[in-house]
């Protein structure tokens, strides 16, 4: 079993959306018709929707009950850490050097909480 998509709700899609793009690379796509709220999936580098965006009303803004964070994996988390530098995304690393892992750990202009991970390259 894997991991399909997380489904986000927000109040600013098109702020959303953007953030997703420009930090973890996602692309807009295909989205079926569906009856409820507008919204839009978001593809990863294979073309797999794994984010999908909903709106809510602005009532519902901020850290969602019963999640704790989304996290990411990528080959390259220096340029994550470039991009959020670059607009001044506040973020915390650590290092699971048990596993060899590297998480870096920020919040979406919602409040959501994300992580972004890799493994750690040989020094």
């Amino acid at each position: 079993m894997n991991l399909d998509h997380v489904n986000v709700y927000v109040t600013d899609l098109e702020e959303m959306s953007q953030f997703y793009q420009d930090i973890l690379k996602l692309r807009p796509g295909y989205r079926p018709s569906f009856s409820g709220p507008p919204g839009e999936w978001l593809y990863d580098e294979s073309g797999h929707p794994v984010v999908h965006l909903s709106t809510t009303s602005a009532g519902t803004r901020g850290p969602r009950q019963h999640l704790d964070h989304i996290a990411f994996r990528t080959d390259d988390i220096e340029e994550v850490i470039r991009e959020l530098d670059s607009r001044k995304i506040k973020y915390e690393i650590y290092e699971v050097a048990e596993i060899d892992l590297i998480q870096v750990f920020f919040h979406d202009p919602e409040g959501g909480r994300l992580e972004v991970s890799a493994v750690k390259r040989p020094s």
